[in-house]
């Protein structure tokens, strides 16, 4: 077939990721078997290599060719650094190159998204039972006698196709013992199931692996496909095409690839590109805010002022100390390039062995402040929806990693053993957009997520680090210590927002460019079903759609 003369599909669906790799798998597999057709621009993601459990940390930096790498423009409030913003790549989408932590909202942030957009389909006990068809949880209980897992087994699936585990202590690595008997004698709750949609508290992350396997969407849903679902890697879409219909909305009836071939859809185009391409995507298309498209003489088919609008997205940054051997032994197991060499070929034969375990284990704290430790005037300032939101019991205020190993910090382990602690900023407030900086679809889009421009995220991360360094100065791993290498200059706020400007990256959570609203909300772009308002046989499944972050 030539390049143009069209292919002919009932459903296509852009992007292979979380959200592609599901919806296409389900409906591929629905009774009517309609023909489906998967575009994907990076590749199938089935070499052994690319799912090393224990790699959760540095996938994307060692296998490049699973990710795309956006750079964001200079941000304000950050120093004027231009940070590295890194989307997954191929089948499987971010799940190939994320963190590996399986970790649901909260009740009350799933009900949130409800009352918000106005439909009890996205409120908890909606979510739990979609969540149950997604799981395969494997937890095997040793005994703990402290019982630090203690699973709510009726919110969690144990039959579904995406392989999810929990490490049972007698497999957690070195020192993670040390960090719960801290975070208990420091004050901090224990938390015994993280996904139950109560997570406040301490607690063992359930990861995206088992076997020794990273586990992804592509794994689960697109690694063995049905004779109706077509999947096409190494393919770009380059733009929507509409048709123009007697009732005045345009209708969705295919792509234009990169390489200028033609895919028809009977029925739907469906957007799974993630935050960041879905809009470039639907702007190109003549999708968005008719000023931006005229500027760059695009014609604008359907003006929807809020596509590539009210980007949210979580940052990260973490401390470090150098510390004795008796409470960690990263350098020794990722430092000794011999030892390292001999795992990874006991791994690719059985999947066993340290690359198996390794840092499959971390104690993630989600914590509400203690008023006593903590500023939260700006908090008080925040209108009441968002107010009353983050005050619910459920949600937490900031997401601190015990132990946690995250880029760059395998370059220190020369210097000895060291101790990390992560801090992640939970329910901000600043929001950004995604623009594009060119028609032509090649072209990277414009990436601005405002980072820190909300007062209440540049108090919330003060409170977050200045709980870290009491957590480890006040506890008995203070003992431990040999020396600080990653910290603030001293504990006033001034010096510690300065830390943070100079030293936050993105969590790469990216959502809510392309948001879904309630009925009366006239800039919502997409409706309860996932449908872009304006135009027919179009949708947006991704986290583009969101209408707030989720922890």
């Amino acid at each position: 077939m030539s390049p143009s003369e069209p292919y002919i599909y009932d459903f296509i669906i852009v992007g292979g990721g979380n959200s592609g790799a599901v919806v296409a798998g389900n409906i591929a597999r629905s009774q009517q078997r309609p023909r489906v057709l998967v575009i994907e621009e990076g590749g199938d993601n089935k070499r052994a290599d690319l799912r090393v459990a224990s790699e959760r940390f540095v996938n994307p930096y060692v296998n490049p060719e699973i990710g795309t790498w956006y750079k964001t423009t200079p941000q304000k409030h950050l120093e004027g650094r231009s940070l590295d913003y890194l989307r997954g790549r191929g089948l499987g989408g971010s799940s190939i190159a994320n963190y590996q932590a399986y970790i649901r909202g909260s009740a009350s942030d799933y009900n949130e998204w409800a009352a918000r957009v106005g439909d009890d389909f996205f409120a908890w006990h909606n979510a739990v039972a979609r969540y149950k068809e997604l799981e395969n949880l494997h937890f095997e209980d040793d005994g703990d006698k402290d019982h630090f897992v203690q699973l709510k087994e009726a919110v969690h699936g144990f039959e579904g196709p995406l392989d999810i585990s929990i490490q049972p202590k007698k497999r957690w690595h070195f020192g993670m013992d040390k960090n719960m008997q801290a975070a208990i004698e420091f004050g901090w709750p224990v938390c015994r199931d993280q996904n139950s949609g109560d997570p406040i508290g301490v607690g063992v992350v359930t990861t995206t692996s088992y076997r020794g396997y990273r586990t992804t969407s592509g794994s689960a849903y697109l690694f063995d496909v049905p004779s109706n679902l077509d999947v096409w890697c190494h393919t770009t879409a380059a733009k929507i095409l509409f048709e123009p219909q007697s009732s005045g909305n345009p209708k969705a009836v295919g792509l234009q690839l990169a390489n200028g071939r033609i895919v028809q859809a009977r029925k739907e185009v469906i957007l799974s590109a993630g935050a960041i391409d879905t809009p470039k995507l639907l702007l190109l298309s003549g999708v968005g805010p008719r000023k931006e498209l005229n500027r760059l003489n695009i014609e604008c088919l359907v003006h929807h002022p809020d596509v590539g609008k009210k980007l949210t997205d979580h940052l990260w940054m973490d401390l470090k100390w150098s510390v004795s051997p008796e409470l960690s032994d990263v350098a020794a197991v990722l430092g000794d390039r011999v030892k390292a060499k001999a795992t990874r070929q006991e791994w690719l034969r059985s999947q066993t062995g340290p690359d198996a375990t390794q840092n499959g284990t971390n104690l993630v704290g989600f914590l509400k402040f203690n008023p006593d430790r903590a500023n939260l005037d700006e908090l008080e300032k925040l209108p009441d929806q968002a107010k009353n939101w983050i005050k619910r019991p459920d949600v937490p205020q900031i997401e601190i990693f015990l132990a946690g190993l995250c880029p760059p910090e395998w370059q220190l382990i020369r210097d000895g053993e060291f101790y990390g602690v992560t801090i992640m900023l939970m329910n901000p407030q600043s929001r950004g957009e995604v623009t594009l900086a060119s028609k032509d679809p090649a072209a990277n889009p414009t990436i601005d997520p405002g980072y820190l421009s909300h007062p209440y995220d540049r108090q919330t991360i003060i409170n977050g680090v200045r709980e870290s360094l009491a957590y480890i100065r006040s506890t008995f791993l203070s003992k431990y210590v040999q020396r600080e290498v990653h910290v603030p200059k001293s504990d006033t706020d001034e010096q510690i927002l300065d830390f943070c400007k100079e030293n936050l990256q993105s969590v790469l959570h990216g959502c809510g460019t392309v948001r879904m609203g309630h009925e009366k909300d006239p800039m919502a772009c997409l409706d309860t079903h996932f449908r872009v308002r304006g135009v027919d046989n179009l949708r947006v499944v991704d986290l583009s759609a969101t209408p707030l972050i989720t922890r």
